[in-house]
């Protein structure tokens, strides 16, 4: 549990940091989901659209990791660079959320 009150601890110097770390925790969370869906769906013997998810779940960057020509790189790196990309955009969603940095101290530990 000590990650857990270090991240709190750290999100309580912005204004709107927990919200900030709740919700790109969760989308990362989510992301990380799909990439073990896509990369569970690649392994049987019925591919189908497992990666679909993937890909909705990382819009708008995975239309550039989309741009890249299928026989460059093997399928697994696309998962990998489709994974990166809603990283990206998680910390992204932190950085435009999280608000200002507030001149209050942060809580001390017990």
């Amino acid at each position: 549990m000590r990650p857990v009150r270090d991240a709190a601890r750290f999100a309580s110097r912005y204004k709107r940091g927990t919200l900030a770390l709740v919700l790109s925790g969760g989308y990362m969370l989510i992301v990380i989901g799909a990439h073990v869906f896509a990369e569970v769906g690649m392994r049987q013997s019925d591919q189908g659209l497992s990666a679909v998810m993937l890909i909705l779940a990382t819009l708008p960057l995975s239309w550039l990791v989309m741009m890249i020509p299928p026989e460059t790189i093997p399928v697994s790196a696309h998962l990998l660079l489709l994974t990166a990309a809603g990283f990206v955009q998680a910390s992204i969603l932190w950085w435009l959320l999280r608000g200002p940095r507030v001149d209050v101290p942060p809580a001390r530990e017990r």
